[in-house]
């Protein structure tokens, strides 16, 4: 058998690996406007009329220092840290994670201690690409493994702590007589687009990846990566982020032993003044 053969049967079992599955695009259009919606949403959640983020007894007194760092803010810098908080609480529990959608866990005999599913097949995945397994046959076991778990136990909506730890950041805030019930209905909804924009992008050849900058650091405009909204306490613009309320949407185009990347959002960052 040829070489070309071979490689048209390969093709072939790819194929058959993948079902139907082979055969849809995922649209960068459509993960962009899903991210946009998020990001929006997140925004809104922000601004929220139920919350006042000028308050200022809220914060122990223990924490004097960000007391008066919090006091001295702008309306508009405490919304853009929210913002920020939100996102990362988002970003650290379901956009950064390789995520299956199972719900499932299980007791290895060995020991008590529960095991999740989802979280080791993550971990799994991590590993492949952590010893350099082709891109394209780490693509082809996420993709049949997420069409596996569709027939199994999927989680239908966020299981992750996100929605717990975004309440506790902004119930603090919530203006007297607000529906507590309501505002935290609107914290789950929010976990739960993200949670399905998460398995979208999951389930494509190519890598899509939100990648969230680091406060403090230096950036190149010129990479187009990260996109300046405003400066810290007002001034001339720097390239030192230092509030980054949005992470950058970025695609891996799996090319056997290459990837080769393309930004399709940048992240969203407030620069620090620039010196005198």
């Amino acid at each position: 058998m040829s070489m070309q053969q071979l490689e048209e049967e390969k093709a072939k079992l790819r194929e058959v690996i993948l079902g139907n599955s082979a055969k849809q695009k995922i649209s960068d259009e459509d993960i962009k406007q899903r991210f946009a919606s998020l990001r929006q949403q997140i925004q809104a959640l922000a601004n929220s009329p139920a919350y006042d983020l000028s308050q200022i007894d809220v914060f122990p007194r223990a924490l004097g220092n960000f007391r008066i760092r919090w006091s001295l803010l702008s309306p508009a810098d405490c919304v853009f840290y929210m913002r920020a908080l939100i996102y990362d609480i988002i970003h650290r529990h379901i956009l950064s994670r390789d995520i299956f959608g199972l719900e499932a866990s299980v007791s290895p005999r060995e020991h008590n201690q529960e095991t999740q599913l989802d979280h080791a097949l993550g971990d799994f995945e991590g590993i492949l690409r952590e010893n350099e397994v082709k891109g394209t046959l780490i693509s082809d076991w996420r993709r049949a493994t997420l069409k596996c778990v569709e027939t199994f136990r999927p989680a239908p909506k966020d299981r992750s702590g996100a929605g717990g730890d975004i309440w506790n950041a902004l119930k603090v805030f919530a203006r007297h007589g607000q529906d507590s019930l309501k505002l935290i209905s609107e914290i789950r909804q929010l976990c739960d687009n993200a949670f399905t924009l998460r398995l979208l992008t999951r389930q494509s050849d190519d890598r899509y990846q939100f990648e969230l900058p680091e406060v403090g650091l230096e950036y190149d405009p010129e990479e187009g990566s990260v996109e300046a909204y405003g400066v810290i306490g007002g001034g001339k613009e720097s390239n030192i982020i230092a509030i980054p309320f949005c992470g950058a949407l970025m695609k891996y185009t799996v090319n056997e032993d290459t990837e080769i990347s393309c930004v399709l959002e940048p992240a969203q960052v407030v620069v620090q003044a620039k010196k005198s």
